[in-house]
């Protein structure tokens, strides 16, 4: 991201060509391939992976540098995204643990001669090659390489260890990977007779005769799961319903304060009551600012066009000097007087060079003023004496992301860029250059185009939210802690809900490591104050949150592994209740020995199928059924009735009656092969990694450092 999106207010961090120059600092050296903190102490562990501690320290120093990717992608992180940015690090910081410990059992690393061949080599990484080019377009390795002794100098700025963890050491994890799903995918091998046997299959084809007896003609209601027998069906299936954390659930009331009428009243009447001294205030600028305007002053000119407000009309017509509203604007109200009008473009284009002195993402001085001021200064009289504007740019600005397009930024509107920058470019006029410095340096400007002038107005905007007052927020308080003081646990936190005719709320499966709290939203705090307390216990105090107080009572606690048969019922309950029915509606016909009989006594019709695929049993009438489809291609059972078992939506009886194959004269043996190989191994990536969580001791103590 360059430096001129910084400009336009985003703050991102430089370049991946920045970086990628001051990279070379690391070139021939170790990678500093990062640990999880060895000789950590248990007690300052996050968690550990087979017996290797987590620091807090490291595992905080990634979750770091994944807010730092996330936002030179100009991505916000706020609560939500850090929840995110917290599990996926967890996440990755086991996965890679584990493939660590593969690594050093396979022997798998990578020397120094293939680390200096992936940076130097035939095949360089993008974000390196790029920044070296000699004259024929090619990569430059010579050049590269000398660039390490400037970096030795410490002359770059550059966060080494940034560089390293975005790059260097993701480069060298990747090769390791790479190597390691190699060995695995090299493993996988499709035997000829398999590929004829799996064409073979594909291309069955068979008729047979069957009756079935859905699992919906069996009435629900006479058939009783018990907790049990969840219990036994979960146990069975564990890996698909075990947990890896601890959770709770809770149950709150909610006192909210929002504005009242007499709220907004107080703020429409304050504005009101300074109408009279804005529209006579010799300056507006001072004045909004003097009297806490939420809407802090601008003291620059927009276009009508560039005005979003819905009264933007009655504002211009008020006239210079003029105050209009006050007006509802969202939530507030608010006054507006245009300071000043004048002939303006709504758009410009302009190049410009930077000679930087300030580094955005280390919030760190990269020149003195005096400095950077001498260089930009020589540049202009450079280009006076007739040197080329964009050939100076692409070699000398330190914005990288105009640079190499001789410091064109294209065309922008009013507000794009910082206020110096912007005044110099819609103020001044086409052709016309000069000297402008901001908060990231000194730019020499040159505006290349204006289009679409027209009247731009600058106007000064007092504004007041309107909030709850602080009358209104304690009688919210007084309510909460009155409740509170007779709700000391989950029979008299009930009581006072139903005494007083509130409406209890229910937040569930709030998990150990969470961040966020069912639809009351993002509040660490109140997670880890939840887990603190006794299941049936009432929080000590009301909870503020998001324009309310909430009185908390903790109902219940699922550990970590498999959960209760309460939670598991909705999940488990019409699996077992299905097995249950098939086992009955079995031993209805146990006896039977044609379909014909065992029809009679389900009150069924025997059914026929046709042409049924192998590849795809789909049954008439039952649907998708793999056991009932697969019995009827069984050989030693032609013309014999199967015994009746259970199947995915109904019992059945079988008997198969014709079994053949279709022609096929596409099929391809070496084609399938390669099919089924290729198969094989995209599974392996995926299931390895799942193999190895599976066989893997986890133990996650996040939570208490959070």
């Amino acid at each position: 991201m360059s430096i001129i999106q910084s400009i336009r207010d985003k703050a991102a961090p430089v370049t991946i060509g920045v970086i990628a120059i001051s990279l070379i600092g690391f070139i021939l050296m170790d990678a500093g391939r990062s640990g999880l903190g060895g000789g950590v102490s248990p007690t300052d562990a996050v968690g550990s992976i087979n017996g290797v501690d987590v620091s807090y320290e490291a595992f905080q120093d990634k979750m770091k540098l994944n807010e730092q990717m996330y936002q030179m992608n100009g991505r916000n992180v706020d609560d939500m995204t850090r929840q995110q940015i917290y599990s996926d690090t967890w996440r990755s910081v086991v996965e890679e643990e584990l493939l660590e410990q593969e690594y050093r059992k396979l022997g798998i690393d990578v020397t120094d001669k293939e680390y200096n061949d992936m940076l130097f080599g035939k095949n360089p990484p993008e974000w390196l090659k790029g920044q070296f080019v000699n004259e024929r377009g090619e990569f430059d390795a010579v050049a590269a390489k000398q660039a390490l002794n400037e970096v030795k100098k410490g002359k770059t700025g550059v966060d080494k260890d940034l560089i390293n963890d975005v790059y260097l050491e993701p480069m060298v994890q990747g090769a390791k990977r790479n190597k390691y799903f190699a060995l695995l995918q090299n493993s996988a091998f499709v035997p000829k007779w398999m590929a004829e046997k799996t064409i073979a299959d594909n291309n069955m084809v068979a008729s047979f005769s069957f009756v079935t007896a859905p699992y919906s003609s069996v009435a629900d209601s006479t058939v009783k799961v018990t907790d049990e027998q969840i219990l036994e069906y979960a146990r069975k299936h564990a890996d698909e319903f075990k947990t890896e954390e601890n959770s709770r659930s809770i149950a709150y009331v909610s006192f909210g304060f929002e504005p009242s009428a007499k709220d907004t009243a107080d703020v429409l009447n304050a504005l009101n009551g300074l109408k009279a001294d804005f529209a006579a205030a010799a300056d507006p600028g001072a004045f909004v600012s003097r009297n806490g305007s939420g809407q802090p002053f601008y003291d620059g000119y927009f276009s009508k066009s560039r005005i979003q407000i819905p009264v933007k009309d009655s504002i211009i017509g008020a006239g210079v000097g003029g105050v209009y509203g006050p007006y509802l604007d969202v939530q507030s109200y608010v006054l507006s007087r245009v300071v000043d009008v004048k002939e303006m473009p709504d758009s410009v284009k302009a190049k410009h060079i930077l000679i930087g002195t300030y580094d955005p993402r280390t919030q760190q001085p990269t020149l003195d003023e005096a400095t950077a001021k001498k260089r930009i200064d020589s540049i202009e009289a450079l280009i006076k004496g007739g040197a080329n504007f964009d050939s100076l740019a692409v070699k000398l600005s330190d914005d990288e992301g105009s640079a190499v397009k001789g410091g064109d930024l294209g065309f922008f509107g009013q507000g794009s860029m910082v206020k110096e920058f912007n005044d110099f470019c819609f103020e001044k006029r086409t052709g016309e250059m000069g000297v402008v410095k901001t908060q990231f340096g000194y730019h020499l400007i040159k505006i290349t185009d204006q289009k679409n002038f027209g009247p731009a107005y600058k106007i000064a905007y007092l504004s007041r939210a309107i909030e709850a007052s602080q009358a209104t927020i304690n009688e919210a308080l007084l309510k909460a802690n009155s409740f509170a003081s007779i709700a000391k646990d989950v029979k008299s936190f009930d009581a006072a809900v139903e005494k007083g005719k509130y409406t209890k709320l229910l937040a569930e499966e709030i998990r150990e490591n969470e961040y966020t709290v069912g639809a009351l939203g993002v509040n660490r705090p109140l997670v880890k104050d939840i887990f603190e307390a006794s299941v049936g216990e009432v929080l000590p105090e009301p909870v503020e949150m998001a324009n309310q107080f909430v009185v908390v009572v903790v109902t219940g606690e699922e550990k970590a592994g498999l959960p209760s048969a309460k939670k598991l019922r909705p999940m488990v309950e019409a699996i077992v209740r299905n097995e249950m029915k098939g086992k009955a509606l079995v031993e209805k016909v146990k006896d039977a020995t044609t379909l014909e009989a065992a029809a009679q006594k389900w009150g069924v019709q025997v059914q026929r199928a046709d042409s049924i695929s192998f590849l795809s049993p789909s049954l008439p009438v039952a649907g998708y059924e793999l056991l009932a489809g697969g019995y009827g291609f069984y050989k030693a059972g032609l013309n014999k009735v199967s015994k009746p078992f259970a199947g995915n939506t109904g019992a059945f009886l079988v008997r198969p009656e014709a079994i053949g194959a279709k022609a096929d004269a596409a099929a391809n043996v070496a084609e399938m092969a390669n099919t089924l190989l290729s198969q094989q191994k995209n599974t392996l990536l995926y299931s390895s990694m799942e193999a190895l969580r599976k066989a893997a001791t986890v133990v996650d103590k996040r939570s208490k450092f959070l």
